[in-house]
């Protein structure tokens, strides 16, 4: 998830850790604090450019710091500077709250990252296998809605709550602007903020942080089921004779209704693979940029070479660093790109240009060692 959501969920998390006889200085070291730990896996950005691009990035961003072994690190690291003597004395009486945040806000940056088509690989070095939950897109304004409007209605400062709201405010536009959120999307978005606010405006800081809290799982759950529906119709649409290793969800930011699918399929015979991109949709009236009413709508395809893919992974080392991240591998005469993220171009952030023909390919250093998501396809 972006960084606004995990900062959202820092502050919620921190409200409802902290004692009731929470002074201000405890408060402030607590939402500072969770709102860091909520996004201090992402610290992996730092030095990922110890490889080289594009590689660095898609090797070492939800990397190491994104493992189990990775936050146990990061929680030693967060104890440390605590063990400065002023933040130190703000701590006493509530270590164990504190220890508890620390480890819950560490935790929640996985969490919530595992829900989105990117992917997690908490387990390894025990496990290197990616995981994927396919069921909330990287941005979420119905995260913002819940959690924002707890957020700026916890904030005991007027100039710091318009702070707040105007953040949020630019963020809005920002999505809007560039097309991730329709409009429409959002300005019903802000009519159901402003209920919520207004219904709010009563409670305590815990009791509104406990329901935003409540609101996001419940989303989240719902959202998983319409995952499941959804790739009920597109295994329903696969034609017969081709195996079926894999679709890549993923819904419309704030839009349950509308999803992307990607289905990739296997003919071993033939010695191909397809990637077949396509639109999903949960009722026929939510429209989705569909042509038509139909449940799944398929609209661009790419048939792939197995014996290329293949020859590729085991004589280039670069290809093979690759497909370490890649979920949906397409080639080009020149390049190799992740489906999931458009085209095969220098558009596409996960695009690497392959070595020209008859040159010896070099070796990057610092390389990881993931396992390959796309295993089922490199081996018969």
């Amino acid at each position: 998830m972006e960084n606004l959501t995990h900062s959202l969920v820092g502050a919620a998390l921190a409200e409802l850790a902290l004692p009731a006889s929470a002074s201000t200085a405890q408060r402030r070291t607590f939402f500072t604090v969770g709102v860091i730990a909520a996004n201090l896996p992402d610290a992996d950005l730092v030095y990922s450019n110890i490889t080289a691009p594009p590689l660095g990035y898609l090797l070492h961003h939800r990397g190491h710091t994104h493992t189990l072994g990775g936050l146990v690190v990061l929680a030693l690291l967060i104890g440390v500077v605590c063990l400065l003597p002023r933040i130190r004395q703000t701590l006493q009486g509530v270590h164990e709250r504190f220890v508890s945040l620390v480890v819950v806000c560490l935790l929640s940056h996985l969490v919530l990252d595992s829900w989105n088509s990117y992917g997690v690989h908490p387990f390894y070095p025990f496990n290197a296998n990616w995981y994927y939950g396919d069921a909330i897109f990287i941005v979420e304004p119905w995260f913002w809605l819940f959690l924002g409007v707890a957020a700026i209605a916890n904030t005991q400062s007027g100039r710091a709550r318009i702070a707040l709201g105007v953040l949020f405010g630019v963020a809005a536009f920002m999505f809007a602007w560039t097309g991730f959120v329709p409009v429409v999307a959002l300005m019903s978005l802000a009519v159901v903020a402003a209920l919520l606010a207004w219904l709010v405006k009563r409670w305590t800081p815990r009791a509104r942080s406990s329901a935003a809290l409540i609101a996001v799982a419940v989303f989240v759950v719902m959202m998983f089921g319409l995952k499941k529906v959804v790739r009920e119709h597109v295994t329903a649409s696969i034609v017969p004779g081709v195996e079926l290793v894999d679709v890549v969800l993923s819904p419309q930011a704030a839009n349950p209704l509308c999803w992307t699918a990607i289905a990739i399929t296997k003919n071993e015979q033939a010695g191909d693979y397809v990637l077949t991109r396509g639109l999903a949709s949960l009722t026929s009236i939510a429209g989705c940029g569909m042509k038509t009413r139909q449940p799944i709508e398929w609209n661009e395809t790419r048939r792939q070479s197995l014996y290329t893919l293949r020859t590729l992974d085991r004589v280039d080392c670069r290809v093979s660093a690759w497909l370490q991240f890649g979920r949906a591998p397409a080639m080009s005469a020149d390049g190799i790109g992740d489906y999931r993220y458009g085209g095969i171009s220098r558009g596409n952030f996960s695009f690497m240009e392959l070595t020209p023909s008859g040159a010896a390919p070099s070796c990057p250093k610092h390389l990881t060692h993931w396992g390959k998501p796309r295993a089922d396809l490199l081996s018969p």
